[in-house]
């Protein structure tokens, strides 16, 4: 038997750094079982979820830690960190 199912979900500007850095954001709510809570309810503690998220983010952004050369990236697959090289290699001309 499936039960009822009801969702909120809230995209918004994430401020950053300052008012001019922001990036977009999505929190979503998913609710699911016999007895649903009252839309109106979720709606305000999706909307206080919001801003202390807008908050916590902000917060964190009013002492950033200095950033060197080498400090390792981070690659979008999960894979491990990667140096950076603080040198740029020169291709060096093939010898005959």
């Amino acid at each position: 038997m499936k039960l009822p199912q009801m969702g909120l979900r809230e995209s918004f500007e994430l401020e950053t750094r300052n008012r001019y850095t922001k990036v977009n954001c999505e929190v979503g709510l998913k609710i699911e079982g016999r007895e649903l809570p009252n839309m109106a309810i979720l709606g305000e503690a999706l909307e206080k979820a919001v801003e202390m998220i807008q908050e916590h983010v902000k917060q964190s952004y009013e002492v950033v830690p200095e950033r060197h050369g080498d400090t390792p990236l981070a690659k979008p697959d999960g894979a491990p960190p990667v140096a950076v090289p603080t040198q740029p290699e020169v291709a060096k001309p093939p010898q005959f």
